[in-house]
């Protein structure tokens, strides 16, 4: 069962997707790959039926509790081959998930995966087992990046609202009926996401438990997660502004943040009236501001789009900033008691003009 979950203190992951060059694909098959940054693993699985003649998607799978992503290799090789999607499955630092270095253990595997082959950014999926299928849906509602969820098992966690208004994860649940979540947590799943709006279907198979499945319910599964895409962003100014978003230069980049504290969690919200290049959020009260940030035009000094923030907190919080024109997206991350320092990345976005 799920360990170790705090709120949604594990749900933000640091992703710094900064796109490399089109790449020919690796060779197929499995191959584990150490994360120097956190000490910790992945399995990176490419299927034989990849079309290396465009980007890739990737679904990123989660072992479930007091297990090892090598448990799973076996079952779902098969379903990412009928899939055609490149797999990942990294290994949490603790029993469960949400302790020690999982976001950047997480973050760390994207980017690795994305060093060896171009993967489509509408098309970055969620699904995991058991624990690692609770940690897979609210990692997907706390950001603005993920297209779809699978979940195989999964206990119920509460999710109160959605990071991104203008996009909703459609979520796909499998359940034996002899596991003890098909009666404890799948009713009350059905209700979350009927509250919130979030498309569902679910796979239920007579007689199964909570630790098997048939093979079609996992290939059904993945076939699932690559059949739904983001939306694509055609033309800049194609963010739209909420109470929970900025939208910066031009309209063209969103701008937004969670932050979690205290056993509690939720959406910055943004100041009425920012500029065209800045704006401010709050956490706590509207006449407590704790952010600001700009995103600056500097393709004329050297071709990049910048990204300046200064917080006045040392609550975890992390920062999402999305180009709508490209779909590429930056994180920005403070450790939840360190007092946050200033984000200068003049190299944010390389996608001038």
């Amino acid at each position: 069962m799920l360990k170790h979950l705090h709120s949604a203190a594990f749900l933000l992951l640091g992703l710094a997707l900064v796109a490399p060059p089109l790449a020919a694909a690796p060779a197929s098959g499995w191959m584990k790959v150490n994360i120097s940054a956190t000490g910790s693993y992945y399995w990176r699985y490419v299927p034989q039926s990849l079309d290396a003649s465009r980007p890739a998607p990737l679904v990123l799978f989660f072992h479930g509790a007091g297990s090892l992503p090598d448990d799973y290799q076996n079952y779902v090789s098969e379903a990412a081959e009928s899939a055609g999607c490149v797999l990942a499955l990294p290994k949490a630092s603790g029993v469960g998930w949400g302790t020690g270095a999982d976001e950047q253990t997480v973050a760390e595997t994207v980017r690795l995966v994305r060093a060896e082959l171009p993967v489509d950014d509408r098309r970055i999926a969620l699904a995991g087992h058991s624990a690692g299928g609770a940690w897979a849906y609210l990692v997907a509602y706390a950001g603005s990046i993920y297209s779809s969820v699978f979940t195989l098992s999964a206990p119920s966690y509460p999710v109160s609202s959605l990071a991104d208004s203008t996009y909703k994860p459609p979520i796909h649940m499998y359940y034996g009926t002899t596991d003890p979540n098909y009666t404890a947590a799948r009713p009350v799943l059905e209700a979350q996401w009927n509250a919130l709006g979030v498309s569902w279907d679910e796979d239920v198979k007579q007689g199964f438990g909570h630790n098997s499945w048939p093979v079609g319910s996992m290939a059904a599964g993945f076939q699932f997660l690559v059949s739904h895409a983001r939306p694509a962003a055609s033309t800049a100014g194609g963010c739209t502004a909420g109470a929970a978003a900025l939208c910066l230069n031009k309209g063209r980049f969103r701008v937004e943040v969670a932050w979690d504290a205290n056993g509690t969690s939720g959406a910055g919200q943004a100041v009425p009236g920012a500029a065209a290049d800045s704006g401010l959020f709050w956490f706590f009260n509207p006449a407590n501001w704790e952010l600001m940030v700009k995103v600056l035009d500097g393709c004329a000094l050297n071709g990049n789009y910048w990204v300046y923030s200064a917080a006045t907190t040392d609550v975890h919080y992390v920062l999402t900033v999305t180009d709508t024109l490209t779909g590429r997206v930056n994180h920005y991350a403070n450790p939840a008691g360190k007092a946050a320092a200033a984000t200068t990345d003049s190299r944010a976005f390389p996608t001038c003009p």
